[in-house]
């Protein structure tokens, strides 16, 4: 008796190879697509992380002299994008001899006469340091900070230096004679970071 032999062979047909090929085109496209939103969402969170490193520590430097200042100059209203007060927290100068010592001399540096009291008398004028934004380049605010430059008799002042680049909002208000809310926006492409405080010059009253 003779065996009928199969009319189909081992192997693939052709409509069997197109198919194939397209559902693996199709994985690898899927996967493709998974990776590229996955190392965008990856570099997205990385520079959301480094606009707010950048952005903390401008908002610490900005927070750390008004505690002890006895004068606010600015802000004198709402919404104002300058922050002046008294500068009589740093000590990393001698008074007398106005240069630069690690430890400083145990006064303040605004002591400019020596004579252990802050901010008294004609010959110890307020020193004064303050924060304001650099909007020359319009793609590209920077907050500066100018100090006092202690090493001078009376004191000038030193050069503006860049506290944080890529600003969108600086903004200072006066909430009382002696409270400051200070606003801070860094934006970098669709990524933006916000900071908010409020601060009290405890020596006001």
């Amino acid at each position: 008796m003779r065996m009928k032999r199969s009319g189909r062979s081992d192997g693939f047909t052709l409509v069997e190879l197109l198919l194939s090929l397209v559902i693996f085109a199709i994985i690898i496209l899927g996967l493709e697509r998974a990776l590229g939103i996955a190392l965008s969402s990856q570099g997205s969170l990385k520079e959301r992380q480094d606009l707010l490193a950048e952005a903390r520590l401008a908002m610490e430097r900005l927070v750390m002299f008004v505690p002890d200042a006895d004068e606010i100059v600015n802000p004198t209203g709402n919404d104002e994008e300058v922050l002046k007060v008294s500068e009589r927290l740093l000590d990393t100068y001698n008074n007398s001899s106005h240069a630069y010592t690690v430890a400083g001399d145990g006064e303040p540096d605004a002591d400019n006469n020596a004579d252990g009291l802050v901010n008294t008398g004609a010959g110890d004028a307020a020193d004064y340091i303050t924060f304001d934004l650099d909007k020359a380049v319009s793609t590209n605010w920077k907050l500066m900070e100018q100090m006092p430059d202690y090493s001078t008799a009376p004191s000038g002042l030193l050069q503006k230096k860049v506290l944080c680049e890529r600003v969108t909002e600086f903004k200072c208000s006066r909430l009382s004679t002696d409270h400051v809310l200070i606003r801070l926006t860094l934006t970098s492409g669709t990524t933006s970071v916000s900071l908010r405080t409020w601060v009290r010059a405890r020596l006001i009253q």
